[in-house]
């Protein structure tokens, strides 16, 4: 009786597959442990546990929620359920507010972060956003979904900026 190879070649496509999500676990957890551990010495060691760190601890962990869609990205290998239109609103929501926040002082935390980590984290969040972006759009544009992604961006984007240019706070003011 030959020796059936099928059985051998589906255990190592099982042991493949094992390695992949034990690998995509740890690079989870990695991401978790990095940025429990960076937000921890961010509000102790820069803020000094000051209230007003609780903004900058907010752009940190916006920066870990693309981080963990780009793992999802890379591991799985596809970019089922990304919205393009939603990165890319999200990159413009960044660029307005680093377009800010770099230069004016009237939006920041008022402790110590506030001075360079708030504009590191976003610029970190922006760099993130980009690169999923393009991955979606073209290293993974077989299974971006466009025909699912119709959200319409233009009127929303508009809408918001005619409101902000209408409601607009003045704390930027010199």
């Amino acid at each position: 009786m030959a020796p059936s190879f099928s059985s051998s070649t589906t255990s190592c496509a099982a042991l493949d597959a094992s390695k992949s999500v034990k690998t995509r676990r740890e690079q989870v957890v990695l991401a978790y442990v990095l940025f429990a551990g960076l937000a921890g010495a961010v509000l102790h060691f820069v803020a000094g546990g000051e209230f007003s760190a609780i903004v900058t601890l907010s752009v940190m962990f916006q920066c870990l929620a693309m981080l963990l869609l780009f793992l999802q990205s890379l591991s799985s290998g596809s970019s089922d359920g990304i919205s393009a239109r939603a990165l890319a609103l999200e990159a413009f929501s960044l660029c307005c507010r680093l377009s800010s926040t770099t230069w004016l002082d009237g939006y920041l935390p008022v402790d110590a972060s506030g001075d360079w980590v708030f504009q590191a984290t976003d610029a970190c969040t922006l760099l993130l956003v980009l690169t999923l972006l393009a991955r979606v759009l073209v290293v993974q544009r077989a299974s971006y979904q466009a025909s699912e992604d119709s959200f319409p961006c233009v009127p929303i984007v508009l809408g918001s900026l005619v409101l902000a240019a209408i409601l607009h706070a003045d704390l930027n003011s010199r």
